[in-house]
């Protein structure tokens, strides 16, 4: 199984107002008690205050709250992306003071579609998630993000693709399993560039064109991608 470094980001305190921070205490010293759900400036600062600026390639960020609500409800975390058009289009998921990337997003898209699904059967609800990458050659890429130990895991294709698929893709839940669905026909116009790059909404998707690509199965401690016949 391929796994990528999870690079998780914790931020223990934050001096989010002025009043702690003259009361003597340092963000390190002062304790605050993150509220239950994140707005996207509070995410901002927690995932700004421990990232690398060369490596993210963030020299500007407009994060923006993309979480789907399912993912919210099973697993408490909310994802957040920078949807600044200059960005890298990075997207990171954020819960109890950590963040942690996930994706890729420079010279593509970034993260296109996320369900919550427990993988591995371990009883924890997972996050898996579609994105695109590639200043050369446009691809596209399933992973998961076991949220027991926050590492991500590349989903492969059984049998093994033999290139690059290029297509974007929407993940949906059916029937308990999670069904992968190629995007057809988007034109390289603004509207569509706007839709992926934000992120789509239900009603974006429902004016998409799709075709399924295949079903992702639990086989032998590993995410596969199993194609339609």
């Amino acid at each position: 199984m391929r796994t990528r470094s999870p690079g998780i980001l914790s931020l223990l305190a934050i001096c989010w107002v002025a009043a702690s921070c003259d009361s003597g205490g340092t963000p390190e010293s002062v304790s605050v008690a993150l509220p239950r759900k994140l707005t996207s400036e509070q995410a901002g600062k927690l995932i700004t205050a421990n990232i690398n600026e060369t490596s993210s390639r963030n020299g500007t960020a407009h994060w923006t709250d993309i979480t789907p609500p399912d993912i919210w409800e099973q697993t408490g975390h909310q994802l957040f992306k920078n949807i600044e058009e200059t960005s890298s289009w990075d997207t990171f998921a954020v819960s109890d003071g950590k963040a942690v990337q996930i994706g890729i997003g420079f010279g593509g898209y970034g993260v296109t579609s996320a369900v919550p699904y427990d993988v591995n059967k371990d009883g924890t609800a997972d996050i898996v998630y579609a994105y695109s990458f590639g200043s050369g050659i446009h691809r596209s890429v399933i992973e998961w993000l076991d949220l027991q130990d926050f590492t991500e895991h590349v989903v492969s294709n059984k049998p093994e693709a033999k290139e690059f698929r290029q297509e974007d893709l929407i993940l949906k839940i059916e029937n308990e399993n999670i069904a992968v669905y190629r995007i057809e026909g988007m034109d390289n116009n603004k509207a569509s560039f706007d839709v992926l790059r934000t992120y789509p909404t239900t009603k974006d998707i429902e004016k998409m064109t799709l075709v399924k690509e295949g079903e992702l199965v639990w086989e032998n401690s590993e995410f596969f991608n199993i194609p339609e016949k």
